[in-house]
């Protein structure tokens, strides 16, 4: 499989930035998310749709998050959203679409989810708006990364 190159990503991380957000947020992080950024802090994919095995529309890719530079970095939004108590703690955002959902990395498990921010219910927990608002789409970052597509390519799924 053709590596998913990445453009307008930020300024190069050292595996010390990636212990400090470790640290943070109290999780060690899988290795194919050290290694994509460590060679891309953020940016935008080439190939940027997310084309799953269920009966959804293909999602596409915004933009990931950078770890350093810039004001919505993975860690700023993590926290931002644990506060407003719109993501769980399992849940760490890296990338968003372009209506503001995020793409997140399950800490437990290395699996990749979407998140939607937009169908919360007044009447439902948190906890209970967090579980509706979630679709795994990949057991794996690298996966995950590497499974997008290019937009021409959505159209032939």
């Amino acid at each position: 499989m053709f590596e998913n190159r990445f453009s307008h990503d930020k300024a190069a991380l050292t595996p010390a930035d990636l212990d400090h957000l470790e640290f943070a947020i109290g999780k060690k992080l899988p290795t194919s998310f050290r290694n994509h950024y460590l060679k891309y802090n953020g940016g935008m994919p080439a190939r940027g749709y997310w084309v799953g095995e269920d009966d959804f529309e293909p999602i596409e890719v915004a933009a990931f998050k950078p770890i350093t530079i810039g004001d919505s970095t993975v860690l700023s939004t993590y926290q931002l959203m644990l506060k407003k108590q719109v993501l769980p703690a399992h849940l760490l955002p890296f990338a968003n679409d372009w209506g503001g959902n995020f793409f997140c990395l399950n800490l437990d498990t290395g699996a990749v989810s979407y998140f939607t921010t937009d169908n919360f219910d007044s009447d439902l927990s948190p906890e209970e708006n967090q579980a509706r608002s979630e679709r795994p789409l990949c057991s794996d970052f690298q996966r995950f990364v590497q499974g997008l597509v290019d937009e021409e390519d959505v159209d032939e799924e």
